[in-house]
């Protein structure tokens, strides 16, 4: 009897320390989803948005298009401007890096 309590306090002495190691293990890998960090990449993003729009007016001038078109005209749209100004599209992509990356991170 006693050496059955002891295995299994021992057993569950065992299961709790890996528990609580591959908790404190997995809070260390897990990004920040917070409120605070979404408005930390928005407010990152924003002004260089804003820059790259300035220095690519037509880029702006699409977008601005793009919105007004009925909501089932513009992925074509945008699709086609994609293919046709691939350059543009990643300087773009690049601008709002800090949103793309918390999407990736914390919208799987």
């Amino acid at each position: 009897m006693k050496r059955t309590l002891a295995a299994t306090l021992a057993g569950a002495a065992g299961i709790a320390a890996i528990a609580f190691a591959g908790t404190g293990m997995a809070s260390a890998d897990t990004p920040d989803c917070s409120p605070a960090a979404r408005v930390a990449a928005h407010q990152d993003a924003k002004p260089k948005v804003q820059a790259y729009l300035a220095a690519n007016p037509d880029l702006k001038a699409e977008l601005v298009k793009i919105k007004g078109l009925p909501k089932d005209q513009r992925k074509a749209e945008w699709t086609t401007y994609k293919q046709a100004h691939p350059d543009q599209i990643k300087g773009l992509r690049d601008a709002r890096s800090a949103v793309i990356a918390f999407r990736q991170a914390c919208h799987k």
